[in-house]
């Protein structure tokens, strides 16, 4: 029988987070009209605004990348993480709510939501008592 630590599922999860972030820095910086086309914006001029994200997406996905290696160590970044997250997600709910973007635009935020939530468990049963 497999014993499955939480050590190797934290690792997993900030492994995916990641993951799913540099993937969706790659999708701004090299196909940013795709994610715009999804929000319904064809302002050219936000292709810029896409782009630039990617380095923000990026930053986000290393940092997830080292808590995945070391989490005590890199422990903070999981904090910070999950605000983000929550910003994010409340930003693009705003949204959803004001029907400014449809729900298929808002599947990212939902995505972002479930990772703040696994990070703000991680932070609760990591904590110092």
């Amino acid at each position: 029988m497999l014993k499955v630590t939480r050590h190797a599922c934290d690792r997993t999860l900030f492994s995916a987070a990641a993951l799913f972030n540099l993937a969706s820095a790659a999708l701004l910086l090299f196909f940013p009209r795709i994610f715009l086309a999804r929000l319904g914006i064809t302002d050219p001029a936000a292709v810029l605004l896409a782009r630039s994200l990617a380095s923000s997406a990026t930053t986000w996905g290393i940092g997830y990348a080292l808590v995945a290696v070391n989490a005590k160590r890199y422990r903070p970044f999981a904090l910070l993480g999950a605000i983000s997250k929550t910003i994010f997600a409340l930003i693009y709910t705003t949204a959803l709510l004001r029907g400014l973007i449809s729900f298929t635009a808002f599947i990212p935020a939902l995505i972002e939501l479930v990772f703040a939530a696994l990070f703000i468990e991680f932070l609760w049963r990591s904590r110092e008592r």
